[in-house]
């Protein structure tokens, strides 16, 4: 079973929460981490890519064009070569002043073909004046790995009790 994480390249704490979630990850799936600019779609399909996870920073309601393009690549690719997600999920920061919930889900439901978006999309608000990720992001990305370690420990093991059947 295979996980990526593609997040937009800009400022760091993309790569941070990436690379956090990696960290979390790491023991119970195959993780690989990367950016939308330096990491083809395809790639991910010759993979065999099971999982997705797309960061992203919003700076309105939706997410960037480079992330937009980047998923509507990968879902024409792999409807191409029949091929779909088990799960995909996000992140995103957004500055502490959107007060609209983005157009997140939305956006990926329209344009992959996944069994299923899990667990919830992980916001996290970015702090403008202080240019700092405010107080519990860390937490939060902590509890949404949790539920990620939860889903692949409870998969496995219906996995194995379906095997013994």
């Amino acid at each position: 079973m295979k996980l990526w994480i593609i997040y937009k390249e800009e400022i760091g704490f993309l790569k941070i929460i990436a690379e956090r979630l990696q960290d979390r990850l790491e023991d119970y799936i195959d993780v690989s981490v990367g950016t939308a600019k330096k990491i083809d779609p395809s790639l991910l399909l010759e993979e065999k890519l099971d999982y997705l996870i797309i960061g992203d920073i919003i700076s309105e309601t939706i997410p960037s064009m480079e992330i937009q393009n980047w998923v509507r690549k990968y879902f024409e690719i792999s409807k191409i070569n029949n091929h779909s997600l088990k799960m995909l999920s996000g992140f995103y920061i957004a500055p502490s002043d959107v007060k609209m919930e983005p157009f997140w889900i939305d956006s990926l439901q329209e344009n992959t073909n996944a069994e299923m978006i899990y667990p919830p999309i992980l916001s996290l608000k970015l702090n403008k004046a202080e240019l700092a990720l405010e107080n519990g992001a860390f937490e939060l990305v902590k509890a949404y790995s949790n539920d990620f370690i939860e889903f692949f420990i409870e998969n496995k093991k219906k996995n194995e009790n379906n095997q013994m059947l």
